[in-house]
């Protein structure tokens, strides 16, 4: 094309212009009207002739007041396109979209006109540049010889041409001036640690400690709020790894009509060099890094990640001290405070147990209410006679309010989940050593070494010695009259007493040397999880397990079966009973049958099943319902179903008498109307069943009868359970595609009217 104009020539003319210092600029708010933006999202690996296509690098932009759109047409062609990585931080856009702001970089003449005051204005916009791209060629024919007037021209050719691109993404924060200080920090520095994550790929242990939704509001430029962690986490990681990108800054701009008439009568652009999608004015521009401020918030991330201050502290089987592998708490409304301390000072401790040696070695020098935590299983043993000789120098105090931290959704939906398990308490056990079992609200980070000495009068401390610099100086003559010559690093290096003071002036190495102001993370939990936990570990009888088991596999023509019945799962101890009873296909209790049951193990126990009359009857379409009653603690299985039904269960032995059929029974507690009682007995060292069922009852006692003739023994154990629970329904574990639920008087027998008997 013999008349086409080279862009690179207008543009080295524009750049020779004056130029005054960009003035302070306000942005207008993203809106209802921001969402017409074309704006188009590709991957930077995409073909770059596809990219010019895409984000129509070759077309002008036309300015609307609320938006930037590509003109209709095309303006130039046969360019060369030009990818740098962009090296530089974010810019943060402050004090944005001011609809009283006389400027509107959105317009073409950069005056605020017909602003829209139903937007939600916005407070800053972030922009993470990844990429910077140049398109430079030639001015089309129809461009250079269109004739349109300024008007016309605009509407196909649109206002500016811009050569520069800025390709990313861009975050807007909403709500900044109604939120504390404290919450603020919170969300610079999550917004700080999810970049540096995203951008350098840096494991940053705290990904989910803050609640977003407690903070100002994150936005996308088309509007999508990201309300969790995971959708920042995602937009970053999209933005750096995927590097799915967007406009986020037009530069270079050149005026269209400049660009074609070649005068520069006009001085409403010179002001004004770039324009970024979303931003109408602004009050202030910084970076990314100079907006987050404070470098002790900084040494925070960095502190977190290598030492992972934030989670939980595990006392394994050992009593020895990890730190937990998950994080149980979230930080709400503020960030962790940090403040710098210079405390030097030589402290002696004299553990009584192995536990607190333990303590010690892992820089815990207080804890409360250890034995509390019902998973902490501590086997107290006795010390030696020695003292711990501890030299500390602190920099930095870390303290966490606990006012300002809750669980982790993560935490308590583990929790919940633990408590549904028919093995709550191994359950519970894995979750506390992932999570950890305390938790401390003041972590203090410097230098340290430790010393262990014989306790004997010849050297005696004082239990904590200031020390003022020069520091080896002042602790010279403590290390003479304790007769120490060497101290351990943490790592277990040695430090010879002639080395101690180069130790001292040159070890800049920060560590972890004091957990302190320590809580169990089972006091944090909600009231009604801890009630849970409770009930699950009381020193009590509970219903742990219930079942129905079909007799499909017995002989109708026996008068006595022997049925194995397998639990799962296994129990840990065999000390228990289980009481039940036949049932028909139809679920009614057949009083033809009885049914005792002994031979308990761990995996299961035997069902032994008579038959009191002739019936026709079959057996062998008949079921056994049973329940299994034990101390929960003990067996370590705990049915979640039943938890709530009230249990008594105690054994009496009665002496057999021949001329005797009824039995008088005392139980432990006052009987009531609606208490449903199951009685059974089996004598292992004879192998044989004494048959025996509910006569009357009064409020103090129960009377039990011998159903059929027994062989003549001394005395005769009975179990008695009795169920009190306002639940009349009884929850099925085992066999429940046979029936979820049943009613609690097919166990045995209800306390009504009729059977009641004051005599």
């Amino acid at each position: 094309m013999s008349d086409s104009i080279s862009i690179e020539s207008i543009s080295d003319t524009l750049e020779t212009q004056d130029s005054n210092d960009a003035k302070s600029m306000i942005e207008l708010p993203i809106s209802s009207t921001i969402t017409n933006i074309k704006k188009t999202k590709i991957s930077i690996t995409t073909d770059k002739q596809q990219m010019i296509q895409q984000f129509k690098l070759n077309h002008g932009l036309f300015l609307n007041g609320s938006s930037i759109e590509p003109s209709k047409q095309a303006i130039i062609d046969s360019g060369y396109l030009d990818i740098n990585v962009f090296e530089e931080e974010p810019v943060v856009y402050t004090s944005i979209n001011d609809p009283l702001c006389p400027t509107n970089l959105l317009a073409y003449n950069n005056i605020n006109v017909g602003f829209n005051y139903n937007i939600q204005l916005s407070d800053v916009c972030i922009n993470f540049p990844i990429a910077e791209i140049t398109y430079k060629g030639n001015l089309l024919e129809s461009f250079s010889k269109c004739t349109d007037n300024e008007k016309k021209l605009h509407m196909m050719y649109g206002h500016f041409l811009a050569m520069k691109f800025l390709v990313g993404g861009q975050l807007f924060i909403k709500g900044i001036n109604l939120s504390t200080s404290e919450q603020i920090d919170v969300l610079k520095f999550d917004l700080f640690k999810a970049y540096n994550s995203a951008k350098y790929s840096r494991n940053i242990p705290f990904n989910n400690i803050f609640d977003l939704n407690l903070l100002p509001r994150i936005e996308t430029l088309d509007g999508k709020k990201l309300s969790t962690h995971e959708e920042l986490s995602i937009w970053m990681n999209n933005l750096y790894q995927k590097k799915v990108i967007e406009i986020i800054s037009y530069e270079d701009i050149i005026p269209i009509s400049q660009l074609r008439d070649i005068t520069f009568s006009s001085d409403i652009f010179e002001n004004f060099n770039e324009k970024q999608p979303g931003i109408a004015n602004f009050g202030g521009k910084l970076s990314l890094e100079d907006w987050v401020g404070d470098s002790l918030h900084d040494n925070l991330m960095s502190w977190a990640s290598n030492y992972r201050l934030f989670q939980g502290l595990v006392f394994n089987k050992n009593n020895e001290i990890e730190i937990s592998k998950k994080f149980a708490i979230n930080f709400i409304d503020e960030l962790p405070k940090v403040k710098q301390s210079d405390k030097n000072y030589l402290k002696a401790i004299k553990p009584s147990t192995k536990l607190e040696v333990n303590l010690i070695s892992n820089n815990i020098l207080t804890i409360k209410n250890f034995n509390s935590h019902p998973f902490i299983k501590s086997n107290v043993k006795s010390y030696g006679n020695y003292n711990h000789v501890l030299i500390k120098f602190e920099k930095y105090e870390i303290f966490l309010n606990k006012d300002n931290i809750k669980l982790s959704k993560e935490f308590e939906e583990s929790i919940e989940k633990a408590l549904d398990s028919m093995n709550p308490f191994e359950a519970l056990q894995d979750i506390f050593n992932e999570y950890g079992h305390f938790f401390p609200l003041k972590i203090v980070l410097g230098r340290s070494l430790k010393s262990i000495i014989p306790n004997n009068s010849s050297n005696t401390i004082n239990d904590h010695i200031d020390l003022k610099p020069p520091i080896f100086e002042s602790i010279k003559p403590h290390l003479d009259k304790l007769n120490i010559s060497y101290f351990l690093t943490q790592k277990g290096n040695i430090v010879e007493e002639n080395n101690l003071s180069n130790w001292i002036n040159n070890s800049k190495n920060l560590e972890i040397i004091e957990f302190d102001n320590i809580i169990p993370l089972y006091e944090v939990l909600k009231a009604v999880q801890r009630k849970k936990i409770e009930k699950i570990f009381v020193n009590d009888f509970k219903i742990i397990m219930t079942g129905i088991t079909d007799l499909r596999d017995l002989n109708n023509n026996n008068v006595e079966y022997y049925k194995h019945i397998n639990v799962e799962p296994t129990l840990d101890d065999d000390n228990y009973r289980v009481f039940g009873s036949i049932i028909s296909k139809n679920y009614s209790k057949l009083e033809e049958f009885f049914v005792n049951f002994g031979l308990c193990e761990f995996n299961g126990f035997y069902a032994i099943i008579s038959k009191l009359i002739e019936t026709s009857i079959n057996i062998s379409e008949c079921y056994v319902l049973w329940m299994i009653v034990g101390n929960p603690s003990k067996l370590s299985v705990f049915s979640p179903n039943n938890r709530v039904c009230k249990v008594t269960c105690f054994e009496k032995s009665i002496t057999y008498q021949p001329n005797k059929t009824k039995y008088y029974i005392e139980p432990p507690l006052q009987l009531s109307r609606g208490y449903v009682i199951s009685v059974h007995t089996y004598d292992p060292s004879t192998d044989y069943e004494h048959i025996v069922k509910l006569d009357s009852w009064k409020h103090g006692a129960i009377n039990v009868q011998m159903v059929k003739p027994t062989i003549e023994v001394n005395d005769i154990d009975i179990s008695v359970c009795i169920l009190t629970s306002v639940h009349k329904r009884l929850k099925i574990d085992v066999g429940n595609e046979i029936s979820s639920e049943c009613s609690f008087d097919l166990l045995g027998y209800i306390l009504t009217e009729n059977n009641y008997n004051e005599n």
